[in-house]
């Protein structure tokens, strides 16, 4: 029987504490995003003008020549204006991206409770969290994703303290 996600309380308990996140909304088959998912309006996009906008494609590798601090301005205006940005030309092999998708998918795979030993505040180590939200206790509206946040300092701390399914 599915958990019901009716009351702010039950649904921070599932996505947050029980560790099932968005995709373990998303799995549940919903009809309809909880209240709890849905912005104010006057804190949404405006779609009017966000239409206009074009995702900007950055070439990093014009990073290393005369163009440094018209790129990094690009980037600056993209962040801060639209939230997000494409980039090309940054010269990461497709092999290590598929390797990446591949480690994502397997970390998100795992039951629940096995993911919510990362969780954000509880993790083992101070190198992974897992969370949903970033501050979901505080939030008036939660994000609708999950994530999994891993700081590298060198091979050796990240073959200790990241999850197996992502080394």
């Amino acid at each position: 029987m599915a958990p019901s996600l009716d009351d702010d309380n039950s649904l921070f308990n599932f996505v947050v504490q029980d560790g099932y996140g968005v995709k373990g909304m998303a799995d549940l088959g919903l009809s309809k995003v909880p209240a709890r998912y849905i912005q104010q309006q006057k804190e949404r996009i405006d779609k009017k003008n966000a239409r206009m906008c074009m995702l900007p494609a950055i070439d990093l590798l014009k990073l290393e020549g005369d163009e440094h601090d018209r790129v990094v301005e690009e980037i600056t205006r993209a962040a801060e204006t639209l939230g997000f940005f494409q980039v090309v030309n940054h010269s990461v092999p497709v092999k290590l991206l598929e390797k990446l998708k591949d480690a994502v998918n397997l970390f998100f795979g795992q039951a629940p409770e096995e993911k919510a030993v990362y969780r954000k505040g509880l993790s083992p180590s101070p190198l992974v969290q897992y969370g949903t939200s970033f501050a979901p206790e505080k939030e008036k509206a939660l994000e609708w994703k999950d994530y999994v946040s891993m700081i590298y300092t060198n091979d050796a701390e990240a073959l200790q303290h990241w999850p197996k399914e992502c080394k």
